[in-house]
């Protein structure tokens, strides 16, 4: 391979002959070799094998960071007696540029050797050999090209506080050079490479050094600060550049996905690698929303503001939609309610579509969707959305009672009023008769309920909670939060004294003779100078919201004692309800008495010729029993109570047990017959006899059929008029106060058999 520099090595110092391989001419004038990073280091030893001294242009170089003095090496070249291989030259002045590698070689190539011979190892100046060989002297025999003559020589300059790992000094990186070395070379030196024929870069900044060691990092500058910046070039070039390496030493290495809201807190520095962890790995994240939100985010600041509010920007009608709704939901469950408070002011700019994107993790939002709903209507998906408020607003089927259509149609039709901030005149017609006529009469007094509940035997293990001013409006939330928490829930009815006052309906509760609680949160929420709700500021019903939140906390409550085992029983027992539309009626009674209303205006002490037709007295009260309220009264309840509409007088007295999990209960044949006449019947089973004392009965479109023991207390006969067409139906089987829900059987019509397809006539 460099049999060319083996003659030049060889040549004497002879005269001239134009014959010889090797003239006196060429032979006294240094041979240049030209060479690439791929045989470099093989070159260099194979030359040093010839016999040659090694010359290092880094040797001339007067300090650390100094260039080389060219003058010296020329005069070396050119008087030393020995055979000299000089290296480094080559990348010294293609670091230096064109026009100093033009000068410099050309000096070279005119040189007269007095004593020795010079081979020039010559890396990243191939493409000069053509300006030298305009010289027509300058042919094969003075040089020697071994391909491939590629030099991929970069240099990175790196400002010296950055602690960033590089060469430190000119000198140290010729050094470096000489002995083979390649690629992009990072170094602190003050010299300049302006006009430099290989890559020069810059590491000005801790950023710069970063970006320089981590290639896939597509975060910003200013998604860090410059400290943070700092620290994290510090680590890498402690764990030799590995981002990897340092992510695990902070401990994130696992998914951050279920951990996030705690990394959005603030801006600590494993905060920080979090965010860049995310944003590294944001291709292979589970969770797509998050995806979308690091791709619209900077930094670990706007990451937490993008997840908040990134989805206002998409469309319900967008396929990606109700999944980045769900994924949303999970990841800003932890968030501050100020941040929250962004998201839905963000949101109201679409007011149509905002209830799509609220959710039920924090008040602020439920208030909202109460909000929305109080002047656009009832939402369709409500369960997806707010899943307590669409249990509120459940039908509840009362039951025992000779009222129980009528109350289960009134509070069906109020829960409804008060959630859309309604009043409608069908009903407050309905209100006015009923005032007349005072049904509720016939319900027994829970004094009379409340003894026959107080048991001997179960004395020692029952508590008594009494929940001021809870309502029957709230059982169909009630008894979901039961269903949920595994919990029996029976349910009394019985009717408060008048007025109702708690004053005149707590005998119950100071009579009792066992443990006992009282909660009076509930009651608090509906006066307007012991929360802060205000009727006069804010007419909207967001009040609800919080009401729903106080009843789940109090089903929680007791939840959790039942199953520590500290009762048997607990007794959740209301002195009074509350109406809302007596106050969204703002109806005022001709009369003034001299204390103005007491009570919400729902009642006063009563007086000498009274004229009302709606109003009863009382121990001593006139009691209004429409939506009326006597002067002076207080505009800025929220609710009222002290009157004698239903909702305040029908009381609920709870009985809450745990679930009894071992019965269950199935349909007997999975497909029976539809008759267009009769209608369809199942026989259910029971895997335990159903207790003597305990109803069986069905519920399908709120509808009730009973149900008949057939055989024994295990099965049971129903009748379902209602269904006689053939298809999948779902029931909802009750045994006592066990609910079964979605029991599923399949109707074929008369003249089918098992395997088929349904009647046509069907």
């Amino acid at each position: 391979m460099l049999e060319e520099v083996q003659h030049y090595l060889t040549a004497s110092f002879s005269v001239p002959s134009a014959t010889a391989p090797f003239s006196a001419s060429s032979a006294t004038t240094p041979f240049f070799v030209f060479v690439g990073d791929a045989a470099y280091q093989s070159v260099r030893t194979e030359l040093l094998g010839f016999g040659l001294q090694e010359c290092k242009t880094s040797c001339f170089c007067s300090g650390p960071d100094k260039v080389p003095n060219l003058d010296a090496l020329m005069g070396e070249v050119r008087t030393s007696p020995h055979k000299l291989l000089v290296t480094g030259l080559g990348e010294y002045l293609a670091l230096r540029g064109k026009r100093q590698a033009d000068d410099t070689l050309a000096r070279l190539k005119d040189m007269n050797l007095e004593n020795g011979k010079v081979v020039l190892l010559l890396r990243g100046l191939a493409a000069q050999l053509t300006e030298l060989q305009r010289d027509p002297r300058f042919d094969g025999r003075r040089f020697c090209v071994l391909e491939p003559t590629d030099c991929d020589l970069a240099v990175t300059l790196v400002a010296p506080n950055l602690g960033l790992a590089a060469i430190s000094g000119f000198k140290a990186l010729l050094e470096s050079l000489e002995t083979g070395r390649q690629g992009r070379l990072p170094v602190c030196t003050a010299v300049s490479f302006a006009e430099s024929l290989c890559t020069v870069g810059a590491i000005k900044s801790a950023y710069d050094g970063v970006r320089q060691t981590v290639s896939n990092l597509e975060v910003p500058e200013s998604g860090g600060t410059e400290a943070q910046w700092a620290e994290l070039l510090a680590e890498l070039n402690q764990h030799q550049g590995s981002l990897e390496a340092v992510f695990s030493a902070h401990g994130l290495d696992g998914n951050l996905e279920q951990n996030l809201s705690d990394f959005l807190q603030d801006q600590t520095f494993r905060n920080w690698l979090a965010f860049l962890c995310l944003h590294t790995k944001r291709d292979k994240l589970h969770n797509s929303y998050l995806r979308f939100a690091l791709n619209r985010a900077s930094s670990l600041e706007q990451l937490g503001k993008e997840l908040n509010i990134a989805l206002v920007s998409i469309s319900p009608q967008d396929p990606n939609f109700a999944r980045w709704y769900q994924e949303r939901k999970k990841l800003v469950k932890s968030f501050a309610e100020s941040d929250i408070i962004d998201f839905i002011q963000a949101n109201n700019k679409r007011q149509k579509e905002s209830i799509c994107r609220l959710t039920d993790n924090t008040i602020r939002e439920r208030q909202a969707v109460l909000a929305w709903i109080a002047q656009h209507g009832l939402y369709e998906h409500l369960e997806n959305i707010y899943p307590d408020l669409a249990d509120y607003l459940k039908p509840y089927r009362f039951k025992g009672t000779d009222q129980a259509e009528l109350l289960t149609h009134y509070f069906a039709d109020y829960r409804r009023q008060k959630v859309c901030n309604t009043l409608d005149p069908d009903f407050l017609a309905q209100v006015e008769e009923l005032a007349h006529k005072r049904p509720f009469n016939r319900l027994p007094t829970r004094e009379q309920v409340l003894p026959k509940l107080n048991r001997k035997d179960t004395q020692k293990d029952t508590l008594l909670y009494w929940l001021d001013a809870l309502g029957v409006e709230y059982l169909a939330f009630m008894e979901a939060q039961a269903k949920k928490k595994k919990l029996t829930l029976r349910v009394h009815l019985a009717r408060a004294a008048l007025p109702t006052i708690t004053s005149e309906n707590r005998h119950f509760y100071d009579d009792w003779p066992g443990e006992k609680f009282s909660d009076k949160e509930l009651d608090k929420i509906k006066h307007a100078d012991r929360s802060s709700y205000d009727f006069t500021k804010e007419q909207l019903p967001i009040h609800l919201a919080k009401e729903l939140e106080i009843i789940a906390d109090v089903m929680e409550k007791a939840a959790r004692m039942l199953k520590d085992d500290k009762y048997k029983r607990i007794l959740i027992v209301s002195d009074h309800g509350t109406s809302r539309l007596a106050v969204l009626h703002n109806k005022t009674e001709k009369y003034e008495t001299e204390t103005q209303g007491k009570h919400s205006g729902r009642c006063c002490p009563a007086f000498a010729d009274w004229d009302l037709p709606c109003a009863t007295e009382e121990n001593g009260w006139l009691v209004l029993a429409d939506y009326g309220r006597f002067k002076g009264s207080r505009a800025a309840d929220v609710e009222v109570h002290g009157g004698a509409s239903l909702e305040e007088v029908v009381v609920p007295l709870i009985e809450l047990s745990l679930k009894n999990s071992a019965l269950t209960v199935e349909v007997v044949e999975k497909q029976v017959k539809a008759d267009s006449k009769t209608g369809t019947q199942i026989e259910l089973y029971f895997n335990h006899p159903v207790d003597q004392k305990c109803q069986v009965h069905l519920l399908w479109k709120d509808k009730v059929y009973s149900a008949e023991p057939h055989t024994d207390r295990q099965h049971f006969l129903v009748s379902i008029p209602d269904i006689n067409r053939a298809g999948e139906y779902f029931v909802e089987v009750h045994a006592g106060d066990e609910v079964f829900k979605d029991i599923k059987f399949k109707a074929v019509g008369k003249s089918a058999t098992t395997n088929d397809e349904f009647d046509s006539l069907f």
